[in-house]
């Protein structure tokens, strides 16, 4: 394989398993030098020492880990090329995470802007991009711009899969909002398709049993890892855009919506000055 990357910096989140750690491995061969951040310590040292990159842990559950881990990253590495905002997760639970936010919303968007808003000199520097692991669950959610945190806090009669979506939708209209305050840091959305490392998590038993049936249906994590890894790296414009794996696609019309993204901007704004003032 092409090392294409040589002296390119490359942050990927949820790179302890699944598409994260693939994507950390094919990053590697084509001579990126990646940096490795993960919730478990043991998975994420291992891919780390695998890829020879560097191992960083914080549990997007808890906003002070995120400002921790990206105080790390810049002062490792001042200059970042690709952030592959991949980490994530569904959560069938309602309790509210230790900062007081719905831990679907927190995990998959919240935390997640706080580390891009975090690193952006580093990506400025590196006149870099951002590659965020969406999914096409967005499409079905719905959100309106008055009183967008109730929405968000309390997404009442909504199943964990719709609390899931609503969160991914939010994280869409963040990321547009970002762009018209920092157009010159891309972003890019992409649904990487049903993968079989993540199908039917947050379902239990039932959940557990699909997975086993369908996984001749889906995507493997090395084919999502690609996917991404040609988002991070092709001279194809792809700022502002959401793809189905690799093709441009239209998102919910909710993203295109510049009052809704604004409502959420200023809603997750004030969460986070709130957050970072507690750590």
């Amino acid at each position: 394989m092409s090392r294409d990357l040589a002296g390119r910096t490359v942050v990927v989140t949820g790179a302890s398993s699944g598409t994260g750690a693939e994507a950390a491995r094919l990053f590697a061969a084509r001579g990126a030098e990646v940096v490795v951040l993960g919730r478990s310590p043991r998975r994420t040292r291992a891919v780390a020492e695998e890829v020879g990159g560097t191992a960083h842990l914080a549990d997007f559950a808890v906003l002070a880990d995120v400002r921790r881990v990206a105080e790390e990253l810049r002062e490792a590495h001042p200059v970042v090329h690709v952030l592959a905002d991949n980490a994530g997760g569904a959560f069938p639970s309602t309790e509210p995470t230790a900062d007081g936010h719905e831990p679907n919303y927190q995990v998959n968007a919240l935390a997640p802007m706080l580390l891009v808003a975090l690193l952006t000199p580093a990506l400025r520097a590196g006149r870099g991009r951002v590659v965020s692991t969406s999914s096409r669950s967005h499409k079905g959610a719905t959100l309106e711009a008055g009183n967008v945190g109730e929405q968000l806090d309390n997404p009442l009669g909504l199943g964990p899969h719709q609390r899931y979506a609503r969160a991914k939708l939010a994280a869409l209209l963040l990321h547009r909002a970002y762009a018209s305050r920092h157009p010159d840091v891309p972003v890019a959305d992409f649904h990487p398709g049903i993968v079989a490392s993540d199908f039917g998590r947050y379902l239990g038993a039932v959940g557990a049993v699909a997975k086993v049936l369908g996984r001749p249906f889906l995507a493997s994590p090395r084919t999502a890892a690609h996917r991404l890894v040609h988002l991070a790296t092709t001279a194809d414009p792809v700022a502002g855009r959401y793809f189905a794996h690799t093709t441009p696609a239209a998102p919910n019309a909710l993203v295109l919506d510049a009052d809704l993204a604004e409502a959420v901007w200023s809603d997750a704004d004030a969460r986070l000055d709130r957050a970072l003032e507690r750590a």
